[in-house]
Formats: structure tokens, C-alpha cells, sequence
């Protein structure tokens, strides 16, 4: 992808005014009305989102076994929406009030994800899957008007630090809504779990019915007359993704704020495969317990991903975004490449004993752990850091470059792009790391990632920093 100095007529005049103001922290964007209630919301519906995975895997296994064959049917349920929808969704997104579309969304999820106990009875367990393609349906309407919507609640100088704070807690989600999972169907049971969830869906709506968001600005489609005939209605919808399409191809600066983030994406995705094999072959013996535990590498990532997230919006305000996205891109790769070390440390086991003071009132277990598993859960966080400086200043250029009527479309368009782009590395990494193995595969991930940061690092660097807007990125 190209990683030249964006020219200065390629450079709208409102993003130079930007490069000139101060950049906000987190008091000035908390202190938000309308973002805080789209906060609170979103932190309501992640956690959700992230609950009900796991409930759904509970319920496939209580209705067909522990067969990976329909495990994976949950995720092709949960993908396809986001392959098809998504950019449609954009379309919608533009032209219905951004509030009415984030309520309604959560509402629908709330009752589908209410229904789903007698669904799936009258089934025989099958309605899960049909229920999971709604909800991730739903969820494809929610994704772009959330993302269209935090450029129209704050100002150009606290996107940085809203993006970052929304990266923060859609990763503390991750790594909290997973392990909130087993403790509710415990609490409610599996039978009851789904009224926790609902209560979720239904408090994220009240939080977003706060949201106060500006009128829309009218495309001038809007004149004509009402389409005549479906197939009219689906050739205007072919029309405007096109737009958004046209719009990505016309923009160097979009266009290749899509790819780097889509590359991210797809490296981050084909990981959570390659780690499975990455534990059963260097961190567990026993090839279940290597399944089960691999997770942890993953929730070490998000947890440097919260950090990392927090420290961008906290610290960076005025830090060059593309030298924070190539370092990121560095960071990445760097950990990748040390990953392929973790043999030449001692599988050798380690217990660490609560003091006494805890284990007198908690009977814990003791700990054990590897040098293997600290190396590994180190360079985790550290990977997490990385990508989080490479997402948040991305999407907040995204945030800051599109018109705001066309904001819908084009995320549409991108998290559509995301979700394809997953597909294939996901399919690639679980054959090829049987054939080259799992040292081999990071480093094919790695070693891309870590020119890709260094040759953009070193042009950035060389950027005309008299220019107010390359001095800015």
C-alpha cells in the first residue's frame, strides 16, 4: 500500500484547521452528555454481545455434543450478516435518524435473545443458529450508525481521545463479557441466562435513547420520487454503495486508512487460530487442556489493547498519528518475530502459593504457570499496545475525512471490507500451520508487518514537517 506524504491538495482544508487545534482529554468528553449516553451504552451492549457467545456455545453443546462441526455453524450464522449486510446497513444508516436506529437495534436484540429458550425447544436446538443470524443482523445496523454517530457528538479535537476510549472499553468487554459467561449460567442457569442478557440489551437502549444527535444532512437522492418497483429500491441501494465505494477509491487517504486497518484486522484474526496451535505445542501438554487455556493469550492481548487504548487518549493528543501507526505496525510484528523464541525457554513447571493472609479466607488453589507462559502473556500485551496504536489513530483519520453524509455508506463499506478480509486468513491459517507449522506462520505474519512499520516509520520521519498537516500525521 502506498506509504507516501499525502500532497496538500489531497488534504481537505478542515483536517489543516484540525492539525492547528489542541487536542482534548478525557474530562472534556466525559463531560459529554450525549457521548457519555452513548458510553454507557455501548458498554451495556458489548458486554451482551460478548455474554451470548458464550451462551450459544452452551446451548449447541447441550443440544448436539461437543462436536466442533456445530460450533462452527455459529460462526458462519454470526459471519454471514456481516459479509452481506453490513454495507446495505450503511446505506439505511444515512438516511434514518442515527438515535432511532441505535435504540431500535438493541430492542430487536433484546427480544430475540428472550426468545430463544423456546425457540430453540421447538427445534430441537436448530433455532440457535437462526437466531444468531438476527441478532449479528441486527448488530450490522448498530456497528456503522455507532461509529457514524461519535463524530456528530464531539468536537474534531476529542475524536482522539473518544475513539480511544471506545477501543478502551470494547476491549475490556472482550476480556470481561467472555469470563462473565460461565459465572451467569451458573447463577441463572442455562435456562434463565437469557433474562440477564436481555436486561443488558434493554439497558443499553435506555442509555442511547439519551443521545441528542444533529438533524441529517439531506442527499440529493432524497428529491426523487419514491422508487416504483423493488427492483428500482434495489438498484438505488446498489447506487449509494457504489457511492461509498467510489468515495473509498477516490480518497487515498481513506483508501489506505482501510487497508492498513484491514490488515490489522486479518492478522489479528488468523492469531486467535494460530494460537490454539501455538499452546499445544509449546505451552500445554495435554492437547484439551491446550484448547481451553489458549483463550488466556488472547485475553493478555486485549488487556494490552486496553492499555494501550487508554494511553493513546491519554498521553498522545499530540503525537504524529502516522508515526504512532507505523510504531504500532513495529510492535506488532517485533512481538510476532520474539514469539518464535518461546522453545528455548524451560517447559519446566513453577507453583506460586497464596500468602496466607488470602488463602485464610479463600481456599485457592495454587498457581502454576511456565517461563514459557509469562514470555508469552508478556509479549501479548505488548502486541495489544501495538495494534491499539495502530487502530484508534485510524479510525479517528476515517472519523475526521468523511463527509457526514456519507459516513453510514463508507463504514458500512469498511466493516464490511473487515469481516470479508477475516474470512480467508481464518481459513488459511488453520491448513497452513499444519503444513509449516505455528513458528513459521508468525513469522509470515510478523516479518510483512515489521517492514510495513519500518518503511512507514522512515517516510514519515522524512515528512515536510513545515507542513502543518504532514507534521500532524
Amino acid at each position: 500500500m502506498p506509504l507516501q506524504t499525502p500532497s496538500t491538495e489531497d488534504i481537505p482544508p478542515h483536517l489543516v484547521d484540525m492539525a492547528l487545534s489542541p487536542r482534548e482529554g478525557y474530562r472534556v468528553v466525559l463531560t459529554n452528555p450525549n457521548f457519555l449516553a452513548l458510553w454507557i451504552g455501548q458498554i451495556f451492549s458489548q458486554i451482551a454481545d460478548r455474554i451470548i457467545f458464550v451462551v450459544f456455545i452452551s446451548l449447541i453443546v447441550s443440544h448436539f455434543g461437543p462436536s466442533d462441526r456445530y460450533s462452527s455453524f455459529l460462526y458462519i450464522a454470526f459471519t454471514i450478516p456481516a459479509i452481506m449486510l453490513t454495507a446495505i446497513a450503511g446505506v439505511f444508516v444515512d438516511r434514518w435518524p442515527r438515535r432511532a436506529v441505535l435504540v431500535t437495534t438493541n430492542l430487536m436484540r433484546a427480544a430475540l435473545v428472550a426468545l430463544i429458550p423456546w425457540a430453540a425447544k421447538a427445534t430441537g436446538g436448530w433455532a440457535i443458529y437462526y437466531v444468531a443470524f438476527l441478532i449479528s443482523a441486527a448488530t450490522q445496523f448498530f456497528v456503522p450508525a455507532e461509529a457514524a454517530t461519535i463524530p456528530t457528538i464531539v468536537s474534531r479535537s476529542s475524536l482522539l481521545t473518544a475513539n480511544s476510549l471506545f477501543t478502551t472499553t470494547m476491549m475490556v468487554a472482550v476480556i470481561f463479557g467472555f469470563a462473565l459467561g460461565d459465572p451467569l449460567i451458573n447463577l441463572f442457569s442455562l435456562n434463565h441466562v437469557h433474562w440477564a442478557i436481555t436486561g443488558l440489551f434493554l439497558a443499553a437502549s435506555l442509555s442511547l435513547s439519551f443521545v441528542k444527535t444533529p438533524p441529517l444532512c439531506m442527499l440529493a437522492d432524497d428529491s426523487r420520487p419514491p422508487a416504483a418497483t423493488l427492483w428500482e429500491a434495489f438498484a438505488r441501494f446498489g447506487e449509494e454503495i457504489q457511492d461509498g465505494l467510489k468515495y473509498i477509491g477516490d480518497n487515498p487517504m481513506v483508501r489506505n486508512a482501510m487497508l492498513k486497518l484491514a490488515t490489522l484486522f486479518s492478522a489479528m484474526v488468523a492469531l486467535c487460530i494460530l494460537f490454539i496451535s501455538f499452546a499445544k505445542t509449546y505451552l500445554y501438554e495435554d492437547p484439551q487442556v491446550a484448547a481451553q487455556k489458549f483463550a488466556y493469550i488472547i485475553a493478555f492481548s486485549g488487556v494490552g489493547m486496553a492499555l494501550g487504548a487508554f494511553w493513546v487518549g491519554h498521553s498522545f493528543h499530540h503525537a504524529r498519528r502516522g508515526v504512532m501507526v507505523f510504531g504500532g505496525f513495529i510492535c506488532v510484528g517485533l512481538c510476532l518475530a520474539l514469539l518464535t523464541l518461546v522453545g528455548q525457554f524451560s517447559p519446566a513447571d513453577h507453583v506460586f502459593n497464596m500468602p496466607r493472609v488470602v488463602s485464610g479466607f479463600v481456599d485457592l488453589a495454587p498457581i502454576r504457570f511456565t517461563v514459557r507462559m509469562l514470555y508469552t502473556y508478556a509479549l501479548s500485551i505488548l502486541m495489544g499496545v501495538g495494534a491499539a496504536f495502530i487502530a484508534i489513530p485510524l479510525q479517528a483519520l476515517l472519523q475526521e475525512l468523511i463527509p457526514e453524509d456519507k459516513r453510514g455508506k463508507v463504514f458500512g463499506v469498511q466493516f464490511t471490507i473487515l469481516s470479508t478480509s477475516s474470512t480467508l486468513p481464518v481459513l488459511i491459517a488453520g491448513l497452513a500451520v499444519e503444513q509449516v507449522g505455528v513458528s513459521a506462520m508468525f513469522l509470515l505474519i510478523g516479518i510483512p508487518m515489521l517492514l510495513l512499520g519500518l518503511l512507514g516509520l522512515y517516510n514519515r520521519l522524512r515528512a515536510d514537517k513545515n507542513h502543518v498537516f504532514a507534521a500532524n500525521w
